[in-house]
């Protein structure tokens, strides 16, 4: 039951969506591109560590839960009106204080500046809450479950970050 990353990443990344945040920051493509996919990443793997830990699991399934009303059907549309303020909070709660180290890797794969690299992720996040959300509420549904810590482990167990970015390169090729 993974997630499809394959899916997630086609889709974000083929999608118009680094069109739409290149546009939006003022960067060109591959810049945004090869930032998007040294953050997806950790992004997801922050994801994890919030599904897993005890103390945050709770809140951590509440916010996918009130992401997951948010309609990502159309992702330019969805990105122009994007609330980077909780994107920002978003990416605080998934990565701490690695957060400022993700950034600095990415700036150093596109070249791009660090604040640039935080409105990115500010970016990214909200869609990627969205989009497990999504993928959670209706596996929940198809399954008859409503056990949803178990949902989003079963879908994120076997989420590599290295497969992630395999993936990405595959993309940007």
């Amino acid at each position: 039951m993974a997630m499809d990353i394959n899916d997630l990443m086609g889709t974000m990344l083929s999608s118009g969506a680094i069109d739409q945040v290149s546009q939006m920051l003022g960067v060109n493509q591959k810049e945004a591109g090869s930032a998007i996919e040294e953050v997806l990443p950790m992004l997801l793997k922050g994801m994890q560590g919030q599904a897993r830990n005890k103390d945050t699991q709770q809140g951590f399934l509440q916010a996918l839960q009130d992401h997951s009303n948010n309609d990502t059907s159309d992702f330019t549309k969805y990105l122009k009106n994007v609330d980077t303020d909780d994107g920002a909070k978003i990416v605080k709660h998934l990565l701490g204080a690695q957060q400022e180290e993700v950034a600095a890797k990415a700036k150093k794969k596109s070249g791009l500046d660090t604040k640039t690299i935080m409105k990115i992720m500010a970016i990214a996040a909200p869609l990627l809450m969205s989009r497990m959300g999504k993928t959670a509420k209706s596996t929940a549904k198809s399954s008859g479950s409503d056990d949803m810590l178990s949902i989003v482990g079963g879908l994120m167990d076997g989420v590599d970050a290295s497969d992630i970015i395999k993936i990405a390169g595959k993309l940007f090729k």
